[in-house]
């Protein structure tokens, strides 16, 4: 895969606020996987192929899929990964996204032959330019899935609280997914940061879920600030949280 690795932005100088949520938003049930052991769970990172009508393709980087309160089925990824930071070049825009995409199939990144194909985009708002969350439609809802999806969470993390950051290293060619625990050590807006253990190259890891303790997607990954290093490897990421698209994805139908 040779998508670029994530973008290093600045700090925002007037980070949006937080999002609100309703205090009457349902929360799903714990998945039941969630109570064990991270190697035991199942598969949840894909990886991206997309082709586009007049742009450079996109190959690599994550992505996951999502199962919404009204039973509708998801794909998850980052919006930056349609710049040349995911090797795409010019870059597409929201508006433009659904004309632009030629083919755009995802899978776990040593199965590619266990494949669900993007159609459109699944929920407004998203071209706003403080939010890197991208959803896009299934195409053919009834293929088996590749992955288990997964509920987004309401309520934004809070510091303090157990994360997880689902995904693969470029440099493990053979790896189907790594689970890399780790604690929020700060939030800014709907961004949060948060340590990893083990140290890990993120390189690829733009667009993949980061999960609660009940296996529910708190954020996307993306990085909006310089994450402390341990030589080359990253002790610390970022996130986007769900909340801030909460309203928009359930309310599609």
């Amino acid at each position: 895969m040779t998508a670029a690795c994530e973008r290093s932005e600045p700090s925002l100088s007037n980070p949006p606020p937080a999002p609100s949520t309703h205090s009457a938003s349902p929360i799903a049930p714990a998945e039941s996987w969630a109570s064990r052991p991270p190697r035991e769970w199942p598969q949840l990172v894909l990886t991206n192929l997309a082709e586009f009508h007049g742009h450079t393709p996109l190959q690599g980087a994550s992505a996951f899929l999502l199962k919404t309160q009204g039973g509708r089925t998801l794909i998850a990824t980052a919006k930056h990964l349609l710049s040349r930071n995911g090797g795409v070049d010019p870059e597409i825009s929201i508006s433009a996204l659904d004309s632009a995409i030629r083919s755009w199939r995802l899978f776990p990144r040593t199965l590619a032959d266990q494949l669900v194909e993007a159609g459109k985009v699944a929920a407004d708002g998203l071209d706003d330019p403080r939010l890197d969350w991208l959803v896009l439609t299934l195409k053919d809802i009834a293929k088996p899935l590749p992955a288990t999806p997964v509920h987004l969470r309401p309520r934004p993390v809070d510091v303090g609280e157990q994360v997880y950051l689902v995904g693969c290293p470029y440099a493990e060619a053979t790896c189907e997914q790594n689970v890399y625990a780790g604690k929020v050590t700060a939030r800014s807006g709907h961004r949060f940061r948060y340590d990893i253990d083990p140290p890990v190259d993120l390189c690829g890891f733009s667009g993949a879920p980061v999960v609660d303790q009940a296996g529910h997607a708190v954020g996307v990954m993306t990085v909006s600030f310089q994450p402390r290093m341990q030589g080359e490897l990253h002790v610390e990421a970022g996130g986007e949280d769900a909340a801030a698209i909460y309203r928009s994805v359930e309310r599609q139908r």
